[in-house]
């Protein structure tokens, strides 16, 4: 039995899976690719796996990543191509590896927002958002399991950069994970709420990238 990782990507109307839909999906995809992973015991058993980072519903992503445990010796591009076969449309397994290090070595998620305006946006909005996203502190509500609490986002923001591309605004941002992880959408609700003028009316978040300690690719 060999410990495994698979990296996914969830893109157009697969961000609309809800997390434990997505783990539903990956694990009847396993049953249909014939792909021989330990199950769990009891009257349902199903492939065990495990999702690091649970993706926010309609968010975009191409470094999901699942854990699981393979109990033959099938290659990985034969993995891989089963698989893709099974996935429904906007799910796609782009690589296997061996599991190596622990998912609590996580340290920040790089992501990408796209803030769209009606009226569209002006270098104006550009400067000063990164005025406000860079200025301390940001107190804000952020809920947990153990309730709401006020947060200084600003000491959750590892880098910070909005750009104008086309009509839009880029928000290009690494945000601390782990046990003081940052959701980029409470950068949005911070904006509502001390620079409403500069709220968009709509928001595409898109996950890039998942970070160690020393802002390097987490494998």
């Amino acid at each position: 039995m060999r410990k495994m990782r698979l990296l996914f990507k969830k893109e157009g109307r697969a961000a609309y899976i809800s997390h434990l839909d997505t783990m539903r999906t990956l694990q009847r995809a396993i049953a249909r690719a014939g792909i021989s992973a330990k199950h769990t015991e009891g009257f349902n058993p199903h492939a065990y796996i495990a999702i690091a980072l649970p993706l926010s519903l309609g968010y975009t992503s191409e470094c999901e990543m699942m854990d699981f445990v393979q109990t033959d010796n099938m290659p990985a591009f034969d993995l891989i191509a089963r698989l893709n076969r099974a996935l429904p449309e906007g799910i796609v397994a782009l690589s296997v590896y061996e599991e190596g290090r622990k998912v609590r070595e996580i340290a920040s998620v790089h992501y990408v927002l796209t803030l769209e305006y009606d009226n569209g946006a002006d270098e104006g909005v550009v400067s000063a958002l990164n005025e406000f996203l860079s200025s301390k502190p940001i107190v804000i509500m952020k809920k947990s399991k153990r309730g709401e609490k006020e947060v200084d986002i600003s000491e959750l923001i590892r880098s910070i950069n909005a750009y104008k591309k086309e009509e839009n605004v880029i928000i290009d941002a690494v945000l601390a994970a782990g046990n003081e992880s940052l959701n980029p959408e409470l950068l949005i609700r911070a904006i509502d709420k001390f620079r409403p003028e500069l709220t968009p009316d709509f928001v595409k978040y898109h996950r890039v990238q998942v970070l160690d300690n020393e802002g390097k690719k987490f494998i």
